[in-house]
């Protein structure tokens, strides 16, 4: 006679909103028993953000630095969708699909709230109309459309010099990491693609970079700070420190100075600025974050959790960057084993393993806690390090032969 077994109890519905390096992380590290598994991302990869500038020129390809997040957890349920309001007393989540336009709820048990951040535009006029942002694999692909639309268009037949400089002139609003690679990257390119293919217009091609602060790069180490600014003098790069911008206009930025710089393209690498479900969620926030326990949970919601840019800790806020997003979605995984295993689970400690950035010509910076450099060898350590923080085998591969084939063959530097 067969011995009559009980079922096993259905498993907590996990919904994982956003699937950037908090939310990604977590389901990564997550055995799939634990939970039944949603993550609802407008997406429907993990995008490797600190390579999107080079994506943005050509350098790698946007695809290299892509992970489908089916193909490596494909139990997890995702719903190409972004999430528009909270319910947290019904437990629900009400979305909009990002490939339709429809509307849907989804029920969870648990609720992870890791959807990033927006780009501040500080209420600059003309920012969303006219510059273009760095944000997403989208917005890489828009501005080196952008910049090879500008190169074309400066070989019209017939422009007078001052329209053609205007065509090839790049700004790049913004000097923090984000905003110092995208010039230095713009810069190689121009450097290097735009003397072999347009000779004639090479020399009217400029990239300004403009910052409110006054100097560059507020959350690296000084002295480095002061060497980008030299690299950049040497290279060609101008800068302005010190200097808010007033506006943004078609084809001009307006410095709270009194200057205007005529320009091809703006590029806005402004601040974070909370998302609109997180501003409208009712959560407590600081500084437009939500405001979680040293365990990483919303206060006052039980089973709800906030990670990543989103979330900050009331007592000490940590920042804003991938590396930590990526520990404390490693860190959830691991604190949900030992809440289903009965075991205490331990606050969250992130551990800084410095900062790195890429400022062009082949020299980067390295500001590690306990050593900093620059240069061709940090350069090379710059490569490594995100080389190998690359999740799968196959965007390694592809990212090696995408920087292999820049060095030998040039950016691809097709429009289309």
């Amino acid at each position: 006679m067969a011995l009559m077994t009980s079922p096993a109890p259905p498993r907590p519905h996990l919904v994982v909103l956003g699937s950037g390096f908090a939310g990604y992380s977590l389901v990564s590290h997550l055995p799939k028993e634990l939970f039944r598994v949603t993550m609802v991302s407008p997406t429907n990869h993990f995008l490797f953000t600190p390579l999107l500038p080079s994506a943005a020129v050509g350098t790698v390809e946007l695809r290299s630095i892509l992970e489908p997040v089916r193909r490596r957890r494909p139990w997890v349920d995702l719903l190409e969708a972004t999430a528009e309001s909270l319910d947290l007393a019904a437990r629900r989540v009400e979305c909009r699909s990002a490939v339709s336009g429809e509307s849907f709820g989804a029920g969870f048990d648990r609720l992870l709230i890791a959807v990033g951040s927006a780009v501040a535009d500080y209420g600059v006029p003309g920012v969303a109309e006219h510059a273009l942002a760095l944000k997403t694999a989208t917005d890489a692909r828009a501005l080196r459309h952008r910049v090879l639309l500008q190169l074309a268009s400066a070989e019209v037949p017939g422009l007078a010099a001052e329209e053609v400089a205007r065509r090839l002139t790049f700004v790049v609003c913004g000097g923090g990491a984000t905003g110092v690679e995208a010039a230095a990257e713009l810069d190689d390119l121009l450097a290097t693609e735009m003397r072999r293919l347009h000779p004639v217009l090479a020399p009217h091609a400029r990239v300004v970079l403009v910052e409110a602060l006054e100097r560059l790069l507020g959350g690296f180490d000084e002295a480095l700070a002061t060497y980008t600014r030299e690299h950049f003098g040497r290279s060609g790069i101008e800068v302005r420190t010190g200097v808010p911008v007033a506006a943004v206009e078609a084809g001009a930025v307006r410095l709270a100075g009194g200057e205007t710089i005529p320009c091809g393209a703006v590029i806005w690498a402004g601040g974070n600025a909370p998302r609109p479900l997180v501003a409208g969620s009712g959560l407590e926030l600081s500084r437009g974050r939500i405001v979680v326990d040293d365990r990483l949970r919303v206060p006052g919601h039980d089973g709800v959790w906030a990670a990543g840019d989103c979330a900050a800790g009331r007592e000490t806020p940590l920042p804003a960057t991938a590396q930590v997003a990526q520990q404390q979605g490693k860190y959830l995984a691991r604190a949900f084993r030992r809440e289903r295993a009965g075991r205490p689970v331990p606050p969250f400690t992130g551990k800084s393993m410095g900062m790195l950035a890429y400022i062009g010509g082949g020299e980067a910076l390295a500001d590690l806690p306990h050593v900093r450099w620059s240069g061709r060898a940090a350069w090379l350590f710059w490569r490594s390090v995100y080389l190998t923080r690359l999740v799968s085998v196959a965007n390694k591969v592809k990212v090696l032969s995408d920087w292999a084939k820049a060095a030998l063959f040039g950016r691809d530097a097709s429009r289309f």
